[in-house]
């Protein structure tokens, strides 16, 4: 069953409202809580737009990396227990040595950053850089 609107859309109609029609009436000190709020409308319904796709990318591209790592039903927690061990395995030094594995892991890296700034300031990636 689907429901329309979806998640991500009730986020943006809700984040639309805020900004239109609550914003204007906040007094001026309160007008950055506002857009903080809205700010984080907006990244919670870009996450929400994306599903589970973002979770089950990164899961697998570190399975790759951990073959015997245990799946499980929750994407986020196992991305958050692939990333915490790959954290502890740069920070003891085991991926320095060049090869196909550190170059996985620079190209998990470099995803992974971008995909979270596309997430949290999809402009900045728009933005050239110096």
């Amino acid at each position: 069953m689907t429901d329309n609107p979806d998640g991500a859309a009730l986020l943006e109609e809700a984040r639309r409202t805020l900004l239109e029609t609550l914003l204007p009436l906040l007094p001026p000190e309160r007008r950055y809580d506002g857009l903080m709020v809205a700010n984080a409308m907006a990244i919670a319904a870009r996450e929400a737009g994306q599903g589970d796709a973002l979770f089950r990318e990164s899961v697998n591209l570190l399975a790759a990396l951990f073959p015997a790592a245990a799946p499980s039903e929750n994407l986020r927690a196992q991305l958050l227990d692939l990333e915490a061990r790959l954290a502890r395995e740069i920070r003891a030094g085991l991926c320095n040595a060049p090869g196909p594995r550190r170059d996985a892991i620079r190209d998990y890296l470099r995803r992974s950053a971008t995909t979270r700034l596309r997430l949290s300031n999809p402009k900045a990636l728009s933005k050239p850089s110096r």
